[in-house]
């Protein structure tokens, strides 16, 4: 009995050996949101960083700062804004129950710079109670299609192009977004806000801008899904009808008499800017009063395209049952 308690008590009074901070890291300089990885090089139990930014400073540890567990040696940090973080590492070493406790501390500096001027995605963000997302046609262009109008609450309702808000996704909290008129250029830059409500009839030119000064420019444009805005198979008229959740796509139904012929019927049609939308079935284009056989549906394509600008276009397709 006496051996056993001066066993335990030897593991009991056991004392700590001196840890050894040491860390390194792939670079010093990074971009604001990109990925710092840290590796811990040193001995010890326990390892805490501090990255050194916001509630995560080692200097103000006795204010709440706190660290960051590394686990297995190795942990990865991205910093949302762009300054100059000092990062402390903390390894500790523990024994006879936290009683005999050993640190050691090192350190090293890291610069972030901001230099993000890419804009990720673009959208419309009051659609109706929905947000739509333009498509990035090359470096410069976007273009923001957007339906004349959409079924919601079972209700077709139209969409005020010269009364909607803009969103920007930006891998930044520091990039200022500009926009004007495109097509004017004497008119001067606004700072984009997030609740103004934009005219998207007129053609709009971004220029985004980082805190270290790098710019990059954008033109969006906007188009409205092309759509027959009256239609009638061999003289009856077809009502068109939307889905509340593909804005490309429509489809029309007509109801001829008993004794009506499906083989060669004459569709009528009128667009809402015949200058830039074209209809086509296949590729072949279609004018208003050809004929076509609906012994089985026909699909009509629409495709609509800037004035002067032939890459920035939309399609859209609808379908024609004739019953």
């Amino acid at each position: 009995m006496l051996a056993g308690a001066a066993l335990f008590a030897s593991c009991d009074d056991k004392e700590a050996t001196q840890p050894t901070a040491a860390i390194s890291v792939d670079k010093y300089v990074y971009d604001v949101n990109e990925s710092m990885t840290l590796r811990f090089i040193g001995s010890a139990d326990n390892v805490v960083v501090y990255p050194g930014d916001e509630d995560q400073d080692y200097e103000l540890r006795d204010q709440s700062n706190t660290g960051l567990v590394v686990n297995k040696g190795l942990l990865t940090y991205a910093y949302q804004k762009p300054g100059i973080y000092h990062v402390v590492c903390v390894a500790t070493n523990h024994e006879d129950a936290g009683k005999s406790f050993l640190q050691d501390t090192t350190s090293v500096w890291i610069k972030v710079i901001d230099e993000v001027v890419d804009i990720d995605k673009l959208s419309a963000t009051a659609v109706i109670y929905d947000e739509v997302y333009a498509d990035q046609i090359n470096d410069t262009d976007w273009m923001l299609p957007i339906p004349r109008k959409l079924r919601y609450n079972k209700k077709d309702v139209t969409v005020n192009l010269k009364k909607q808000k803009l969103g920007f996704y930006i891998e930044s909290s520091t990039t200022t977004v500009e926009t004007r008129d495109l097509d004017d250029e004497t008119s001067e830059y606004g700072l984009h806000n997030s609740s103004k409500y934009y005219d998207l009839e007129k053609n709009l030119h971004i220029r985004t801008t980082s805190s270290s000064g790098m710019t990059r420019e954008y033109n969006l444009f906007t188009l409205n899904y092309g759509e027959f805005k009256t239609i009638s198979i061999g003289g009856v008229t077809g009502k068109l009808e939307r889905t509340e959740y593909d804005y490309s796509y429509y489809w029309v139904d007509a109801e001829l008499p008993a004794d009506g012929v499906r083989t060669a019927l004459p569709v009528e049609f009128t667009l809402y800017d015949p200058e830039t939308e074209k209809v086509y079935v296949g590729d072949k284009e279609v004018n208003s009063g050809d004929v076509f056989d609906f012994t089985e549906p026909v699909t009509f394509r629409f495709v609509v395209t800037e004035p002067g600008r032939e890459h920035i276009k939309v399609e859209s397709t609808c379908v024609v049952t004739v019953n």
